[in-house]
């Protein structure tokens, strides 16, 4: 049997400890070496960063984990110091960066590829899933189109980021449209009623209560008004927020007058589905912005496969890659439209049978070794028909 391809994998993401379950799933497909970053001394979310990336994991991998310093302020602009080293070090058959197309490090591999590992396979995974305005679009644009000539294989995020790669000039079928993590299903899982009650007990909650739920960032693109306007409207349930952002503030004066709501402090991903667990319906409610300043929409929303793996039915607005994620209409509302929501709140919250159709998606499509799977068997497609 022939030894499995070997895969250098660059990515800040793996810097996350829940994230690197990813990893051991890649493996088994893959000779695996990952650079990812240091572990950064500083306070994320109010937390210590040891809470979100330690090397408890060390003794159970079975890839190689390089972490190299990040030289650079932003996730966008940063390059490796030492990644010519790595690229050194041994013969890779496929280099693969994850980021987006106009990111400093994928040109950075781009470089040291190009001058090291020159018969190896070149890919790149993006999420970004939106044309931009004004000059931005226009410089963005030969960015692109420089990327896809000087790539050989690309995974998207999502099926626009797809169409837009391929507008720039990618062959469809050196493209994949996959998620780019998966999620755990040993801690994210259903609770029994009796589990329910023991979990919101444990966080302030109501334990008899319809609850609604979301976490992430509380900023007005997620559409964390319009949920609070919906929730005003059904008047029967209860809300609860986990997160932080620009909109705290505001949210702290609704709550004054609002027995209903509820609002979480941030936590570490390992404390996530704890909190997903209590709820009875989780929304997304995600609303596109296309500005200057602000060019998104929303690009995946791992938290939607995390709460559908815990069993709890799961509706999203109709933005970015949220419908395809979530992967059934009756759970789908306009965005930007609180009457809308409310009314798929209604529809849905006594529909047991949507739950268990998510969760069964989510075990099909979204485990970590069906991710790697996917992706495994892609490259492993696109070596072929490069020998």
């Amino acid at each position: 049997m022939p030894p499995p391809p070997r895969l250098l994998l660059i990515s800040h993401a793996y810097a996350a400890l829940e994230n690197r379950k990813k990893l051991q799933a890649l493996a088994a497909h893959f000779d695996l070496v990952c650079v990812t970053s240091t572990i950064e001394q500083r306070t994320i979310l109010g937390r210590p960063s040891s809470d979100f990336d330690n090397d408890s994991d060390a003794d159970t991998r079975n890839y190689q984990l390089i972490r190299l310093t990040r030289r650079g302020s932003s996730d966008t602009t940063f390059r490796y110091a030492g990644l010519a080293s790595v690229m050194r070090s041994r013969r890779f058959d496929v280099i693969l960066v994850e980021n987006e197309p106009w990111a400093v490090i994928c040109w950075q591999t781009r470089f040291w590829k190009s001058l090291l590992q020159r018969h190896a396979l070149f890919g790149e995974f993006t999420w970004e899933n939106v044309e931009r305005p004004g000059w931005k679009g226009l410089v963005l644009a030969c960015i692109y189109r420089a990327m896809t000539m000087t790539t050989d294989f690309i995974i998207a995020g999502n099926q626009a980021a797809a169409k837009l790669v391929q507008r720039r000039g990618a062959r469809s079928n050196n493209v994949l449209v996959a998620p780019q993590l998966g999620v755990d299903l040993t801690n994210h899982q259903p609770a029994s009623s009796a589990e329910r009650r023991e979990l919101r007990k444990a966080q302030g909650l109501p334990e008899n209560a319809f609850i609604i739920g979301y976490c992430g960032r509380l900023t007005e693109e997620k559409g964390i008004r319009e949920l609070i306007a919906a929730c005003d409207e059904l008047q029967t349930v209860h809300l609860a927020l986990l997160g932080s952002g620009k909109l705290e503030s505001w949210l702290k004066e609704q709550s004054q007058t609002r027995c209903w709501l509820h609002l979480l402090p941030p936590r570490p991903h390992f404390e996530i589905p704890s909190f997903l667990r209590c709820l009875n319906v989780f929304v997304l409610g995600s609303k596109p912005v296309h500005t200057m300043q602000l060019c998104w929409e929303e690009q995946f929303g791992h938290v939607l496969i995390e709460a559908m793996a815990c069993g709890v039915t799961t509706i999203g607005s109709n933005s970015g890659a949220i419908p395809e994620v979530i992967g059934h209409d009756e759970a789908i509302f306009p965005h930007g439209e609180a009457k809308s929501l409310a009314e798929c709140i209604r529809r849905v919250m006594n529909d047991f049978t949507l739950a268990q159709s998510q969760l069964e998606r989510t075990r099909k499509l979204y485990t970590h070794d069906a991710v790697a799977a996917q992706w495994a068997s892609f490259i492993q497609q696109q070596l072929a028909r490069a020998t």
